[in-house]
């Protein structure tokens, strides 16, 4: 494609309108602040997640505050080789503005795919502070290796995850599910099972059939990882290791992996397996989250739980269904803890500065008593008071007296903490 095909605004004043009907990311709003700092954006993310509409969509938003059209230009590497340079260099010719002295802004997609771009930027940006910068890629690992050896303190990182439900129903315009959600109830749940299968990429939010659904994740996104991402930025040996380890986690999403055992199981060493979920986990195919403990750096020295990072891949590998569900709140969490110790289990502890708070999933109608102690338990060790269990549908708070000072439990439908 020739430049001026990635930049039609140039003759209309426009973005697409392909771009400009589909819904906003929660992310925009918080990328839209940076844009007058000098640093700059980087966004990564999983394969097929949005980055390119992200970016146009910050194109729409630099139009609409009167930023000249000719003044932004973008560039996709997904389809073309060209240096940073060249691109310049056209740019200047077909606009007649001159980026080394007035303020442009420079979109740069699937930034990975261009050999030293990390060294084509830093001479740019260290010369014209002018040029304002926002580079995407696919793959976090390549972008965060190659920030850190030369653009340290010259970028802020974005990560765009999967849609969450709320944009999911967002995107597919079920508004009125998110103002009456007490009043649409069940066809929210039936929705929710589509977002679950779907697995919250935007280009299946349409597509019912399951078949084509695990086609597109399996060919479009783990075989890309594997065979292209991964191996671009390291010497990959064995690309039918990574598949294997895909397999094992998606299947059993929350496996507590002890890297010594799976490394005897599957008759590799202790390193190689130690890295290549690291290749996994930082390609945005699997999620970490490590065993709690007041000592948070204690708890990540223990065994790890991983989860494939979206329900798509549950469904590809035809997991449990608790554990589908498991996997869909942490696609929808910044959870990056579980507990474990002796028989006692939590599946997550949110963490922050000021709170700790227990949740446990459950999808079966009947809460187990043993939910309530273990949670119990957990609450009387760190001092806590107040859990949650999320439901299928039941909903309410139970107060119990344990070892002697009182404890709440909250028991809220999954569909509901969703929404929220």
């Amino acid at each position: 494609m020739d430049i001026k095909d990635f930049n039609e605004w140039w003759k209309t004043g426009d973005i697409s309108e392909d771009y400009k009907k589909l819904n906003k990311r929660v992310l925009f709003e918080e990328i839209i602040k940076y844009l007058k700092n000098r640093q700059i954006i980087v966004i990564t993310g999983l394969r097929r997640v949005g980055k390119t509409v992200l970016m146009h969509h910050i194109i729409d938003y630099l139009l609409k505050i009167k930023i000249s059209p000719n003044n932004i230009v973008y560039f996709n590497f997904d389809l073309s080789k060209e240096s940073i340079e060249e691109i310049l260099k056209e740019y200047k010719e077909i606009t007649n503005v001159d980026y080394k002295k007035e303020n442009i802004f420079v979109f740069l997609d699937e930034i990975q795919k261009l050999e030293n771009w990390q060294d084509n930027i830093k001479g740019i940006y260290d010369n014209y502070r002018n040029i304002k910068f926002l580079v995407s890629g696919s793959s976090s690992l390549f972008i965060e290796k190659k920030t850190k050896e030369s653009l340290a303190g010259r970028s802020f990182d974005f990560k765009l995850l999967p849609l969450n439900f709320k944009e999911y129903l967002e995107l597919k315009n079920k508004i009125e599910l998110l103002e009456n959600p007490l009043l649409y109830d069940n066809q929210i749940k039936g929705e929710l099972k589509k977002y679950t299968i779907s697995g919250g990429f935007p280009e299946l939010i349409d597509e019912e059939d399951e078949v084509k659904i695990k086609k597109y994740v399996k060919e479009l996104i783990i075989d890309k990882v594997i065979y292209i991402d991964i191996p671009k930025v390291f010497e990959i040996e064995e690309p039918e290791l990574l598949q294997s380890l895909i397999s094992i986690v998606s299947s059993s999403p929350g496996i507590i992996v002890d890297y010594e055992s799976l490394a005897n199981d599957l008759k590799r060493n202790r390193k190689t397996i130690s890295n290549y979920l690291f290749y996994l986990e930082k390609s945005f195919i699997l999620k970490k989250v490590y065993n709690f403990s007041r000592n948070l750096l204690t708890g990540e020295k223990k065994k790890k739980r991983f989860y494939p990072s979206t329900t798509a891949l549950t469904i590809l590998y035809n997991a449990d269904y608790g554990k589908v569900i498991e996997t869909l709140v942490l696609q929808n969490s910044d959870f990056k803890f579980f507990y474990r110790k002796n028989s006692k289990e939590v599946d997550f502890i949110y963490v922050n500065e000021k709170v700790i708070v227990p949740v446990e999933v459950k999808t079966k109608k009947k809460i187990d008593k043993r939910i309530k102690i273990n949670m119990l338990d957990f609450m009387k060790r760190f001092d806590i008071w107040e859990g949650i269990v999320l439901t299928e549908d039941y909903e309410g708070e139970e107060e119990t007296e344990w070892f002697g000072t009182k404890r709440k439990i909250k028991f809220i439908p999954l569909w509901k903490w969703l929404l929220k």
